[in-house]
């Protein structure tokens, strides 16, 4: 459950937790996009992005946006033209826009980045013959054509009334096989879970259909083609949705349905066990990095640690750390226990108010270093949001009390923003609920996407060129196929 938020505005929260597919450009005027072809890169250097035009060959153009700085490749674009000129870039598996006007001599497009919350930052785009390339090998991620069976595939969350889309693949022989739906981390993830250059469960759907499991992963509501509105889903719509994709799989004849089950990382190790509980019919489930302890009641292994930890290694002073753990600390608890929205943000922005005395004695730099540099700059909405509010209400104990199938829960040990200590409470929920079918698993050495990593921290995903540990993705295979 990826829970710290990028000091970054909301704009850019989505773009922090990017999860994306590489998918064809469907594009609505093919006449005038001649213009448009060619690479085009931001002209600011804080936000640096490029979008490529490219002929494929059918003649047809595809674009794709590239985010060199989280190490973010490839990422499928739909292009929209009306007239010669007026362009639409649509980003939409990080539910981000560019509209721009291509200049008369062709060479810039001036127009704004619009984010997923319609705030518009104004960016022109320079046309270059030299755009950033991608350096970081990624061994692990497979290349067309897979030695297996791709299908696009749309199913119904007929609760909400939600259409999902996403990839299911399977082995080439005729079946019928065991079956694994994967359910991604926080934020708005597309069904490949891209986290810094990374994707995640397209690797890790590979191997298990590789393996003779067939995979089912999808686009999250309101994100990549999937419909809904992800920023006000909470976490029962999205065991919904994971119950929409488990009753699709026993339609198809392929599919032993009595051997479907759920694969959740991080915060999908929440949606897994709760979708789990609701169904008798799942077969099992598979918890990467989940929560086993409420996020503020687990202290040492809880949600304030993981701010405590990153500030530790910003290199903040102890009094600093303390001081704005000892706040978030509060703020979360107001959060989770005040049921009106009013009450809890008037609450909140009183303790940040008193807070002002203490953080003043904090010297210039300390405040930089806890991302608290004043009062009146530190914005805390986003703790009210749904989606915030799903980690600060949700409990692992409860839920996982009432999970009766096989369970293999797994972390590593230089996991910093799911501890595996977590492993302990989701065996003792388990075993308190009477479910003794559960494996436990505590890998040296792998961090939160079960990397093999030399620190863990979040700066080194990128730097290391494993995606998934082998160790972790034998572990999960012959546990599903045993």
């Amino acid at each position: 459950m990826k829970m710290k938020v990028s000091n970054l505005n909301k704009v850019f929260y989505g773009l922090t937790i990017l999860c994306i597919t590489c998918q064809n450009l469907y594009c609505q005027s093919v006449q005038s996009d001649r213009a448009a072809q060619g690479s085009w890169i931001s002209n600011v250097d804080w936000f640096k992005f490029v979008i490529r035009v490219e002929e494929n060959e059918a003649g047809l153009p595809d674009c794709y946006f590239d985010l060199p700085a989280q190490e973010a490749w490839d990422i499928p674009v739909d292009m929209f033209l009306s007239e010669s000129s007026k362009l639409q870039f649509d980003i939409y598996n990080i539910r981000c826009k560019y509209e721009g006007i291509i200049t008369e001599n062709g060479d810039t497009i001036k127009g704004n980045f619009i984010g997923p919350d319609g705030e518009k930052i104004p960016v022109d785009l320079v046309k270059t013959k030299n755009p950033p390339v991608r350096t970081s090998k990624r061994p692990q991620e497979p290349v067309k054509p897979y030695p297996y069976r791709s299908e696009e595939v749309v199913f119904v969350n007929r609760t909400d009334s939600i259409t999902l889309q996403g990839t299911l693949t399977m082995p080439e022989s005729s079946g019928p096989f065991r079956a694994v739906i994967l359910l991604s981390g926080s934020g708005p993830n597309d069904r490949d879970e891209l986290i810094w250059g990374h994707r995640v469960f397209l690797v890790l759907a590979d191997y298990l259909t590789q393996q003779g499991i067939a995979v089912l992963r999808y686009d999250d509501r309101g994100v990549g083609r999937s419909g809904g509105n992800y920023d006000e889903a909470t976490f029962e719509n999205f065991a919904l949705d994971a119950l929409a994709a488990f009753e699709y799989l026993k339609t198809r004849p392929e599919i032993n349905q009595d051997h479907i089950g759920f694969i959740g990382h991080s915060e999908g190790g929440a949606i897994a066990p709760l979708a789990a509980s609701k169904s008798g019919e799942v077969s099992f489930i598979v918890l990467m990095a989940a929560p086993g302890y409420n996020a503020i009641q687990a202290e040492e292994h809880g949600l304030v640690s993981q701010w405590e930890n990153s500030y530790r290694n910003n290199g903040a002073s102890e009094e600093a750390i303390s001081f704005k753990c000892n706040l978030l600390s509060e703020i979360f608890n107001t959060a989770r226990e005040e049921t009106d929205l009013n009450t809890a943000r008037d609450k909140i922005h009183d303790l940040i108010k008193n807070s002002e005395p203490s953080l003043r004695e904090l010297s210039e730099e300390d405040r930089k270093k806890i991302e608290m540099e004043s009062v009146e700059s530190y914005n805390m909405d986003w703790v009210l949001s749904t989606g915030f509010l799903n980690i600060l209400r949700y409990d692992p104990q409860s839920t996982l009390s009432n999970v009766s199938c096989s369970v293999l829960a797994i972390n590593g040990t230089k996991d910093f923003q799911m501890p595996y200590q977590n492993l302990s409470g989701i065996e003792e929920a388990l075993k308190l609920g009477g479910n003794t079918d559960c494996t436990i698993g505590k890998l040296e050495g792998l961090n939160h996407i079960f990397q093999t990593a030399e620190t863990g921290q979040e700066s080194e995903y990128s730097v290391i060129e494993e995606t998934i540990s082998p160790q972790a993705l034998t572990l999960i295979s012959d546990w599903i196929k045993k």
